[in-house]
């Protein structure tokens, strides 16, 4: 568990970030001003600022400050395209695929 009281999670398959202030989640950001938001709901007025200290916030995977489907693909390595399987091709043993 983090010791920090704001903990920006690793980027969502679809975008944005799970957030949570003190083991509570407060929502999903897609950018900082929805993490400021989230933060001046909870209490924080000038929250800007924590986002790059450390011992506010932690920022779990990818990059901080990024939160899109591009956040994602850095985070997990270029891979490359999805696989093209030819479903008329054949093994070896004679099997389909």
């Amino acid at each position: 568990m983090s010791e920090t009281p704001i903990v920006i999670h690793r980027p969502a398959g679809a975008g944005g970030r799970r957030v949570t202030i003190r083991t509570q989640v407060a929502g999903l950001a897609r950018s900082d001003n929805d993490v400021i938001e989230f933060l001046r709901r909870a209490g924080l007025p000038d929250a800007g600022d924590a986002l790059d200290d450390p011992r506010w916030v932690q920022w779990q995977g990818g990059r901080p400050h990024e939160y899109g489907e591009a956040a994602v693909d850095e985070a997990a390595g270029s891979l490359g395209p999805p696989l093209q399987v030819d479903p008329t091709a054949t093994s070896e043993s004679g099997q389909v695929g």
